[in-house]
């Protein structure tokens, strides 16, 4: 086997090659040549293409970036916000101007308005009564003692006749309207502004000022004056069965001298204060209401200031009523004591 593998192997003659060739080990070294040329790799630029004729310059460099403009100095009130008092008596204002100019033009919703007549008027009856009650035997108790040891037993019916119809039916009345009525304005509209329930009535097309408010505002304009002259009559009646029960001093002679003292402007004077101070405590009590803010906490402190606003408002406008409606010297003891 050996040997024909070694005649097919070699070559038969000089000329002829041989059936397989087996190639030298150096063919297997690959060999690098210096000169072999780099193929060409293509630069990216992120440059705009340029003319031939500017193949040599360099790229021209990028555009400076624009100067910021100087700031403006800040203001000296850019981060002042009113006081919340004068904000929210600046809301009352304006809720007070807009009650006006609807009630002119009739804007009025008449189902909520007797609504709300019912709330203020027959609801707070009962308090109002028994207030004016107990003020009225209070302040007897302290007249007829003094006018009786002086002798003017005849005259103590005419006092208490002015002292309530003057000053203190409407101011009593106002301050139950402002502690039953007045805070149940503010803890509802409260309540519908932090529940953003105005909000939903803006969405359905009602405004909340003339649905809300205007009812509950004319509701104490007109409430109020029925009440103090309820007030009144009780107050009297109340003085002049004390005063007959107590202090001997009869109920005919009470009731003489209050009709001798009195005269119709006190009367009308008293409504025209019931009024002024309806509105105060419906207007402060719906402008507290609707700027509530901050949940459940802010509706408790929006009620308390409103009533403690309202009582303060329908003082001062007391005071300014009784300047302005009676100036001068008065003569209506005279006729009291008849």
């Amino acid at each position: 086997m050996s040997s024909a593998a070694a005649l097919l192997l070699r070559p038969t003659s000089a000329t002829t090659r041989p059936l397989l060739h087996l190639p030298s080990p150096k063919s297997f070294v690959l060999r690098l040549h210096p000169c072999r040329r780099r193929l060409p790799v293509p630069r990216l630029s992120l440059m705009p293409a340029t003319s031939s004729s500017s193949n040599n310059s360099p790229p021209p460099p990028f555009p400076p970036p624009p100067s910021p403009e100087p700031a403006a100095p800040p203001s000296a009130f850019a981060h002042w916000t009113p006081p919340r008092a004068i904000w929210r008596g600046l809301s009352a204002l304006l809720l007070a101007g807009q009650v006006f100019h609807r009630v002119l033009t009739g804007r009025v919703h008449r189902r909520n308005l007797l609504a709300q007549l019912r709330r203020v008027g027959p609801g707070s009856v009962g308090v109002a009564l028994l207030t004016a009650a107990f003020v009225g035997m209070a302040f007897t108790i302290q007249f007829v003692r003094e006018f009786t040891r002086l002798g003017l037993h005849r005259s103590v019916g005419g006092v208490l006749a002015l002292a309530l119809a003057r000053e203190l039916s409407p101011v009593v009345t106002a301050v139950v309207a402002a502690g039953r009525v007045g805070s149940a304005f503010a803890a509802e509209l409260g309540t519908m502004q932090v529940s953003e329930q105005t909000d939903t009535l803006r969405v359905l097309g009602a405004n909340p000022v003339d649905y809300l408010v205007v009812p509950r505002v004319l509701a104490c304009v007109l409430a109020l004056p029925v009440l103090t002259l309820i007030s009144f009559a009780l107050g009297l009646a109340s003085s002049a069965f004390l005063a007959d029960s107590v202090f001997g001093v009869s109920v005919s002679i009470i009731l003489e001298s209050a009709r001798r003292a009195l005269r119709p402007w006190d009367l009308i004077s008293s409504l025209l204060k019931s009024q002024v101070f309806g509105a105060i405590i419906a207007v402060v009590s719906c402008a507290w209401g609707v700027t509530t803010h901050g949940g459940a906490k802010g509706v408790g402190e929006s009620t308390t200031s409103a009533v403690v606003v309202s009582l303060v408002g329908v003082f001062i406008a007391d005071f300014a009523l009784s300047c302005l409606f009676f100036q001068g010297a008065g003569d209506s003891l005279k006729y009291a004591m008849g």
